[in-house]
């Protein structure tokens, strides 16, 4: 910024005195003071300006699932002589002084499974060298202009991304012998802007710079690990001539900066599902610039290149018995099918059992309850509790139900507190509410009819369902007889439960690897039938048959 001639922003000039409106009227600037687990620092504000707008202008760290809409009350800051306020409530009037809560680390789920996926090691990659010259090409197209051998050349490495709506985990592969060099993980640093895609695709649309702003979180956040990976492994970053990206078609488009609107109304189409190919520089990938960029195919505008990828490193496909595929993440995507065919859906179930909608609901985060048996909790970490993650919450409504403190219909005197304010990390009791076992119900009746309509569809019962592969982190700690016992998964399938993991970025690491991996990607994108569930009738019949427990 230049202060001595101003420049424009957000229909302000700022100069050294202050600021001036685009009218030429002049206004103190408000100095809005940061104390951080990431250390202090100061910002310079607007008179009434939205207090969340600021701190995510500045990259702050906040927590806000509903996207700064004032539904989810969790974007709670301390300001001093004030107390504790919700950031999207309020309004700067005059300078302050504030501290952020400590952000908690995550766990995040890196690695697969149970899965072991026989690929033929080819990725595609091809390095000639002549009389010193050496031409790099991928699938016969010529990556970069010949150059000189060096140390730089001799190895060849790639990046398979794995971009979920709440965690993102990048892994860097030994091109030529298929290992897996280093894995680094991080929170979306969307998240800012709303814990689902919906809010973050209507602050595109309602924000100029939006989606530019958006795509450019998501970017950074990828390069930081990506630089990470190089430094620990000394590895030069020129050196990786190819990436493959997965996730769900949000992301997808964020990450490529293609607008997203059309996925967030009526008919939900994306704007493409095919793989896109691009380059590291058109990225602005911390690779080589001109090595590959392959974005994998999705099925749908809700059911994405994770989900695809993840069936593939199973044998969901190759065998004549019908499988059932759920990830329960920010949405749920699920699907059923065999090698002859394949029915998928999607549904609004995640964020209850992320803890987003609920009153001490927390993410995968330490000090989050994460398990729960005869009165008894466990913490992610062993530390003091800061909330209730989904295995967590699934593992108390079980046992409310067992001590028929909830009935069958859901109904609860009162809320159950499950710690008192004196021994929590945030000095508040953690309790869950009768309408946090409502969030429930709705979340796992809405799994529980997708599941029901695509059997229907496949024209087979429960019954027929050979394995279960429950992917993600939320599958991955979630204990299955209380899922069972909440009603979430079908009592008849409990026991042909399969836990994968990170299916999706295991399928990103083969595709990486493997051209006919990635191929197959393809065929089976192309094979599946998708199916909208808004505006069924036989969707919203079984949907409140399933709002029960028993």
């Amino acid at each position: 910024m230049n202060l001595e001639t101003g420049q424009v922003w957000r229909n302000y000039v700022f100069w050294e005195s202050g600021v001036k409106d685009v009218n030429g009227k002049r206004s103190k600037m408000i100095k809005v003071s940061i104390k951080s687990h990431d250390g202090d620092r100061v910002l310079k504000a607007r008179k009434g300006d939205r207090l969340l707008d600021v701190l995510r202008s500045a990259g702050a760290e906040v927590y806000s699932p509903c996207g700064g809409n004032g539904r989810c009350g969790k974007c709670l800051v301390t300001i001093r002589g004030k107390g504790i306020r919700l950031a999207c409530h309020y309004l700067l009037e005059h300078d302050i002084e504030l501290a952020l809560p400590k952000h908690e680390a995550a766990l995040i789920v890196e690695s697969e499974q149970m899965l072991q996926k026989t690929i033929t090691l080819d990725c595609g990659i091809e390095k000639i060298c002549k009389n010193g010259i050496v031409t790099v090409s991928y699938k016969g197209r010529s990556l970069w202009p010949s150059i000189k051998s060096s140390p730089e050349t001799d190895k060849l490495y790639g990046i398979a991304v794995d971009i979920g709506t709440t965690t993102v985990v990048v892994f860097l592969q030994d091109l030529t012998s298929g290992k897996t060099v280093g894995v680094e993980s991080f929170i979306n640093p969307q998240a800012a802007y709303g814990h689902d895609v919906i809010s973050r695709i209507h602050h595109t649309m309602e924000h100029t710079g939006g989606l530019a702003g958006l795509r450019a979180m998501l970017a950074a956040g990828i390069n930081e690990a990506i630089d990470a990976l190089c430094r620990r492994t000394g590895i030069s970053n020129r050196n990786i001539f190819k990436t493959t990206v997965a996730g769900n078609p949000t992301m997808l488009h964020f990450f490529l900066g293609k607008n997203p609107s059309s996925i967030a109304c009526a008919p939900y189409k994306p704007l493409f599902t095919e793989a896109q190919q691009t380059t590291g520089n058109e990225c602005g990938l911390c690779m080589n610039p001109a090595g590959v960029v392959q974005v994998l195919p999705s099925i749908s505008g809700f059911v994405g290149a994770d989900v695809v990828a993840g069936i593939a490193t199973t044998p969901f496909v190759d065998t004549d018995g019908f499988s059932l595929y759920i990830d329960i993440g920010t949405n749920g995507e699920m699907a059923v099918g065999n090698r002859e065919k394949m029915f998928c859906c999607s549904t609004a179930a995640g964020p209850a059992f992320e803890g987003a909608t609920l009153h001490c609901g927390a993410g995968g985060v330490e000090g989050a309850i994460c398990s729960f048996a005869d009165g008894r909790y466990t913490t992610i970490g062993g530390c003091a509790p800061v909330g209730i993650c989904g295995s967590g919450i699934v593992d108390i409504v079980a046992f409310l139900l067992e001590n028929e403190i909830i009935d069958h219909n859901g109904y609860m005197d009162e809320a159950y507190r499950i710690e008192q304010k004196e021994r929590t990390a945030t000095g508040e009791d953690i309790v869950l509410t009768p309408r946090d076992v409502r969030e429930v119900q709705l979340a796992k009746a809405a799994i529980r009819a997708g599941v029901t309509i695509l059997a229907k569809s496949a024209g087979i019962s429960l019954d027929a369902v050979e394995t279960v592969y429950l992917a993600g982190a939320f599958g991955n700690f979630m204990n299955i007889a209380n899922s069972t016992a909440i009603g979430l998964i079908p009592k008849q399938l409990a026991d042909k439960v399969v836990c994968v993991g990170n299916a999706a970025g295991y399928g990103a690491r083969l595709a990486l690897c493997s051209v006919d991996f990635e191929e197959s990607l393809g065929r089976i994108a192309a094979k599946a039938h998708y199916i909208e569930l808004s505006g069924r009738n036989d969707f919203n019949e079984e949907f409140v048959k399933e709002i029960e427990f028993a």
